[in-house]
This record gives structure tokens, sequence and C-alpha cells, in this order.
């Protein structure tokens, strides 16, 4: 069997487990897609409402955005947190990616924007162990956030 099965399989036992075990947590509804977004020109901006209106068009992903399974985040909103315990100097530069609530799973870690090169997880975040190897794969550090 190959890596690529063995890894379809565990991310479909995975999502299966979790499932189970909290449905609906935090308020997301199961199944939930996020699409980062970067808006840091007047291009980027005319490029995402291109994206809403070819959306708007496809009666699925419309349909995905309005019951709630298909967010928009903004990449880099985050860029100039530092965590508590940490000093700037000790913080990598750049767009950094924050989860609150929640599990964080190998898709999540795909989906982030190529540019993301920290993510900061809430004390009470879990991840799978193919999202901690995809993020390392990647080059994204992991953080906690202080209580």
């Amino acid at each position: 069997m190959s890596d690529a099965a063995i890894n379809q399989m565990i991310r479909e036992v995975l999502a299966e487990e979790l499932a189970k075990l909290r449905p609906g947590a935090a308020g997301e509804k199961p199944g939930t897609q996020y699409e980062t977004v970067r808006i840091s020109s007047a291009a980027d901006l005319n490029s995402f409402a291109r994206r809403i209106l070819a959306m708007a068009d496809n009666s699925g992903e419309r349909r995905e955005f309005e019951q709630g399974r298909l967010v928009f985040e903004l990449a880099g909103s985050q860029s100039g947190a530092v965590p508590a315990g940490s000093s700037a100097s000790q913080v990598s530069t750049g767009p950094v990616h924050t989860i609150e609530t929640g599990f964080v799973s190998e898709r999540h870690i795909d989906k982030l924007d190529r540019n993301i090169k920290r993510v900061i997880v809430g004390k009470a975040v879990r991840m799978t162990p193919l999202a901690r190897d995809r993020a390392r794969q990647r080059g994204i550090i992991i953080e906690r956030m202080e209580p």
C-alpha cells in the first residue's frame, strides 16, 4: 500500500472519529472549509471580488458559503501579534495564522496560504500527527498561546 493511500485512510478515519468526538465544536459546522484570502493591494481586492462573483454563479459554492461551510479568512491579519511570554525578537516575521479552538488536520495545514510560516494555536486546540508532519514539511512553526 502506498504512502498516499495510507495517508488518505488515516485522514478518513480521523475525520470520522473527530466528528464523533466534537461535532459542531465552537459553532463550527462539520465539513467546514477555510479559504485564506490575502488582500494587500487593489489588484488583490479586485481578484477577491471576482472570486465572490464567480462563487455566486456556482450554486454549490454559494450554498456552502450561505450555510457557513465555506469560510473566508484574511491572511496575515494577526501578523503583528506576539504570543505572551515571547519578545518580538523571538518571533519570526511574516504572516501568522491563529487557530483558537477545534482540531487541526493535515488538510487545514494544506489549505493555509503558502506565505504562512507560523501558526499560533489555542491551549485547547488539538493537532493530528499528520498536521504536525505537514507543518514541519512546509517549514511552519507551531506555537501554543499562553493562557
